[in-house]
């Protein structure tokens, strides 16, 4: 059975946009901080309502990147990325679109019961974003 893919509107793009500025800028914060001060220092990713990677456009028609793949396409590189659908078909293609990649996890569940059962290895944690978009957690040991 084929992924349905979600129509956005003009507001999801602006968050889309929103979430590629924030998430460079992050990352690339915190590769300095981790270069000058804090060799151990991780950024991790974590979208909890992910989707299969792209949706449609209502304003153009087109398929563009979802959150996840924006994610992924980041530079520097957060260091583990976790993305949460509880419909296994889109977590699925998450997986196929990530490829055999050993940073990126996905799950196919609801966000509240994988996300904290996991912990983040045990780690020190600090979790940014509210949990109905994205999460971004910064981790030292």
């Amino acid at each position: 059975m084929a992924v349905e893919y979600d129509e956005i509107g003009i507001w999801s793009e602006v968050k889309l946009a929103i979430i590629r500025e924030y998430a460079a800028a992050y990352a690339t914060i915190m590769d300095a901080q981790r270069r000058s001060h804090v060799r151990s220092l991780r950024w991790i990713y974590i979208d909890a309502y992910a989707g299969p990677g792209y949706h449609l456009s209502k304003t153009s028609g087109e398929m563009v990147e979802g959150s996840p793949l924006i994610a992924l396409n980041v530079n520097p590189p957060f260091h583990e990325y976790h993305f949460i659908d509880t419909e296994p078909r889109r977590a699925e293609q998450l997986r196929q679109l990530a490829g055999d990649r050993g940073d990126v996890f996905t799950y196919s569940e609801a966000a509240t019961r994988c996300c904290f059962v996991t912990s983040f290895h045990g780690r020190n944690t600090r979790i940014i974003g509210e949990p109905s978009v994205s999460w971004i957690l910064t981790t030292s040991t």
